[in-house]
C-alpha cells in the first residue's frame, strides 16, 4: 500500500480543505468548501477531473464520464441541449420514441439515412412534401401504388411512362389531348 499524505486545513476565510496525496502514484485529491461552493478535484499526471457544486448549479469536468443505473430519468423545466464535438450515438434494445408537442427538425450537413429491417411508415395529418434534385422511388419485389382522390403528374420538360405492358383505364371518361402533334404507334393498333 502506498503511503498517503493527508492534510486537513481549516481557515475562517478559505474554508475547509481536505487533501490526500499519493506521491508514488502522483495523484492529488482535494475537497474544498469555501462557503460558496464545494469543489472535488482529482489531479494526476495525464488528466484532472473536477466537480463543483454551488447553490444553483453542479458542474462536472472530466476526460471520461460514465453513468450506470437500472433506471435513469432526466427532467428539465426549461431548455435542454446536448452537444458532441465528435460522434454521437443513441441506442435502445427495445422501443425508441422521440416526441415533441411542437415542431420537430432533423438536419444533416451530409447524407441522411432512415432504414428499418421491417416496415417504414411516414404520415402527415396535413401536407406531406418530398423535394430533391433527383428523386427515385423503387420497389425491389412488389408494386409501387399511388392512391388519392386526385393524382396529377407534371413534367416541366417531359413525362415518360414505360413498361412491358402499359394500361390506362378510366371508369367514366378518358381524354387524350395534345396541343401539338399526337402520335399513336404500335405493331398492331386496335380501336374499338
Amino acid at each position: 500500500m502506498p503511503k498517503l499524505i493527508c492534510i486537513i486545513d481549516m481557515d475562517k476565510e478559505k474554508g475547509l480543505i481536505l487533501t490526500t496525496e499519493d506521491k508514488d502514484g502522483k495523484i492529488l485529491q482535494t475537497v474544498k468548501m469555501d462557503g460558496e461552493a464545494i469543489t472535488l478535484e482529482v489531479k494526476g499526471d495525464s488528466a484532472t477531473s473536477t466537480i463543483v457544486q454551488k447553490q444553483d448549479s453542479v458542474t462536472v469536468t472530466c476526460k471520461s464520464f460514465v453513468l450506470k443505473a437500472e433506471t435513469i430519468e432526466v427532467t428539465s423545466t426549461k431548455a435542454s441541449s446536448w452537444k458532441s464535438d465528435d460522434t454521437f450515438a443513441l441506442e435502445s434494445a427495445k422501443a425508441f420514441t422521440v416526441t415533441t408537442k411542437d415542431e420537430l427538425t432533423q438536419k444533416a450537413a451530409k447524407d441522411a439515412t432512415l432504414s428499418s429491417d421491417k416496415a417504414v411508415t411516414l404520415k402527415a395529418a396535413k401536407k406531406f412534401s418530398v423535394e430533391g434534385d433527383d428523386i427515385q422511388v423503387e420497389a425491389k419485389s412488389g408494386a409501387v401504388a399511388l392512391k388519392a382522390p386526385s393524382i396529377k403528374a407534371e413534367g416541366q420538360k417531359d413525362v415518360a411512362v414505360e413498361g412491358a405492358q402499359v394500361k390506362v383505364t378510366a371508369k367514366a371518361q378518358l381524354a387524350l389531348k395534345a396541343d401539338g402533334v399526337a402520335e399513336l404507334k404500335g405493331g398492331m393498333v386496335n380501336v374499338g
